[in-house]
């Protein structure tokens, strides 16, 4: 199947077409953006967007009040980037929908715990015992989270390094949604946001969809931001917003020690640049204490916190929430704008669940499972897979980040399992470009059973016949 790419690359390549074809002369003003956008039929982020795609390639320049023009060169050797460039988006949409779920492939990368792992018998009761002592608890809803609730995600501040109010949380309904009012709120169609690599795949999908720019930093060690390389991008970029997953990317499994986080809060401050910090599996760590995150270390309120409780309560209870002091006032009323009433049900379990106790005592089981499965998957694939082949495990979280070696691809090595009923999610998915196409990022969060032993096997197997 072939996916188009977003609509402001395929006008960016049109546009680009008008432009080498003599439509716009070297010199000569393009039409002004809202005749672009009726001309188009097309939205201003994805005009806007679109005019910025051919800023960058040399095609276009703007000018201060006028609008833009036609380069007065053409540089006929930058037309290939915007077409690699759609090229690419297609293929990654491709492959992501290789990995989705489907039925009748076993996927070994998805996140999602079974429900054994999951407290659902508690969660159950506290539901029951939440409906018996509130009536009408079904018939209601809150804008950005319940007191209670809110009071329980302040309390657990501390033990991460951190000091916020309930009066600074604002409660979402997952990951995705924080991410979409912290974007809308500190940027612009057309402004470019840093991230750090491999990427969390929320974050680029919404960057595309909002209009804006992606700059996807070089990678540290294991993976993610590298701060060094964000400072360098600072002195020659304009950059609205930076992302990034500073404690066991989902990716790969790594994480930035605490000196690299100080660093990253302090080259925040210095350029009053706000940070959208996502801490998924923060609880998920396999030593004595949990990580700090960037948010611990900002002492000017530029990170914008953002937690979620869906890997350990399971997508029945997927809220999450951002903390800023700085601007939870602008985060409700956005919230209160766009987002839908959240289930006074689902706060009331969930405070309940934290305030009993209940919840440190699954985390620890779940931390005992997770990082013995994870232990399992490991072995198996440094017995299966070919010599040279890397992998990362970090020190929290539940993936593998498996490293093929030579020139092998885990693209075509996704193809070949899947014929054989398994399916993973390719390195490729992780990036707007090619340089994670040789890895793939593979999910404990499945017992080590017979079936998906064997598709390890398969998978080491097939990555031998590439190699051959």
């Amino acid at each position: 199947m072939t996916l188009r790419p977003h609509r402001y690359r395929s006008l960016a390549l049109q546009l680009a077409q008008d432009l080498r074809s003599g439509c716009y002369p070297p010199g000569s003003q393009l039409p002004s953006v809202r005749q672009l956008c009726s001309a188009h039929a097309a939205s201003l982020a994805t005009v806007t967007h679109a005019l910025h795609e051919l800023e960058d390639a040399g095609l276009i320049e703007a000018r201060p009040r006028r609008g833009f023009f036609a380069s007065a060169a053409l540089p006929m050797a930058r037309s290939a980037p915007a077409a690699e460039a759609i090229a690419l988006e297609g293929r990654r949409k491709r492959l992501m929908e290789l990995a989705a779920s489907q039925p009748g492939l076993l996927s070994l990368g998805h996140l999602g715990l079974p429900a054994s792992l999951l407290p659902l018998p508690t969660l159950a009761r506290l539901l029951g015992q939440q409906l018996r002592s509130q009536r009408g608890l079904l018939a209601t809803g809150s804008a950005y989270g319940s007191t209670a609730l809110r009071e329980q995600l302040a309390r657990r501040a501390p033990r991460m390094g951190c000091q916020f109010g309930a009066e600074d949380v604002v409660v979402t309904q997952g990951e995705g949604e924080s991410l979409q009012l912290c974007l809308r709120l500190l940027t612009q169609p057309g402004d470019l946001v840093a991230l750090g690599t491999p990427a969390p795949l929320r974050a680029l999908e919404l960057i595309a969809s909002m209009g804006l720019r992606a700059l996807e930093l070089p990678a540290a060690d294991d993976g993610g931001l590298a701060v060094p390389a964000l400072a360098a991008a600072l002195q020659t970029q304009a950059i609205a917003a930076c992302l990034a997953e500073p404690s066991f990317y989902r990716a790969t499994g790594g994480s930035l020690d605490d000196a690299a986080k100080q660093s990253l809060a302090a080259l925040l401050a210095q350029h009053q640049l706000p940070l959208i910090e996502c801490d998924m599996m923060g609880e998920l760590y396999r030593g004595t204490q949990r990580p700090a995150p960037v948010k611990a270390f900002d002492t000017d309120d530029r990170v914008l916190y953002c937690g979620s409780l869906a890997c350990i309560t399971g997508p029945g209870y997927n809220l999450g929430y951002i903390a800023s002091a700085r601007h939870h006032l602008q985060l409700r009323a956005a919230r209160a704008v766009h987002g839908e009433l959240l289930p006074s049900s689902s706060d009331a379990v969930l405070a309940a669940f934290m305030a009993s106790g209940a919840f440190d005592t699954h985390l620890r089981r779940l931390r005992r499972t997770l990082a013995a499965q994870l232990q399992a998957y490991e072995q198996a694939v440094r017995a299966h897979f070919p010599a040279g082949t890397r992998v990362s495990t970090g020190a929290g979280g539940y993936v593998l980040w498996v490293e093929l070696p030579g020139h092998l691809n885990a693209c075509v090595l996704l193809e070949r399992a899947r014929q054989h009923g398994y399916n993973f999610m390719p390195g490729a998915v992780f990036s707007m470009g090619t340089q994670f196409d040789h890895c793939l990022r593979l999910s404990a969060a499945h017992p080590l059973d017979a079936q998906r032993a064997q598709g390890l096997r398969l998978l080491g197997e097939l990555a031998q016949q590439l190699q051959a």
